[in-house]
């Protein structure tokens, strides 16, 4: 029986297809383990996130490097659990195209029949309570976070250092916002 480096230096050097399913086979079972230990709990699609184990034992052939002293199995599961975890900031609030408009997907007013409507006057109240709020850091945050070219959200660290708050403080007077928010939503539509 080869090992998992002169498997994956056979994969590296020829592509070999051979050895890169008895690496599969070899560790499917922490793939599937990993997985299932992050899906758990969370709203990604276990079904989505294994159907690329393959192509991820594959990756992770490529890209393993012996030099680091650490072995293939350690290196896989290091590999699926980075994919989980970007698979479930992905499914989180990624990004509020035109100023938070996935925000008031996750509300529960989106129940209602009239979902369209409801979202379009969500979207005014959010706007309307962001005009009035006297905290002007909230503004600040919501704008630093959220009004960004890209589809990805400003991570916390680079919104605390340019609003010179810490971290957590700044999670915090978003999250007291966005409860505000919710407050008033749920109590206009539920």
């Amino acid at each position: 029986m080869e090992s998992d480096l002169s498997l994956i230096n056979k994969i590296k050097e020829s592509n070999d297809g051979s050895c890169l399913s008895e690496l599969i086979n070899r560790h499917s079972g922490i793939y599937v383990y990993m997985v299932d230990k992050y899906t758990k709990s969370n709203t990604i699609d276990r079904d989505f996130i294994l159907e690329e184990k393959d192509h991820t034992i594959y990756q992770s052939a490529l890209n393993f490097d012996p030099d680091k002293n650490s072995k293939f199995s350690s290196f896989l599961a290091n590999q699926t659990k980075f994919k989980c975890l970007n698979a479930i900031n992905g499914s989180k609030l990624t990004m509020l195209s035109s100023k938070n408009e996935s925000f008031f997907d996750n509300l529960s007013y989106e129940q209602d029949p009239c979902k369209i409507l409801g979202k379009i006057e969500a979207f005014d109240i959010f706007n309307q309570m962001l005009e009035e709020e006297s905290d002007k850091r909230v503004k600040k945050i919501i704008d630093i976070r959220y009004n960004t070219d890209n589809t990805k959200l400003v991570p916390w660290k680079r919104a605390s250092e340019k609003l010179g708050v810490s971290i957590q403080g700044c999670i915090n007077i978003h999250n007291r916002f966005i409860k505000k928010v919710k407050k008033k939503l749920e109590q206009k539509y539920v």
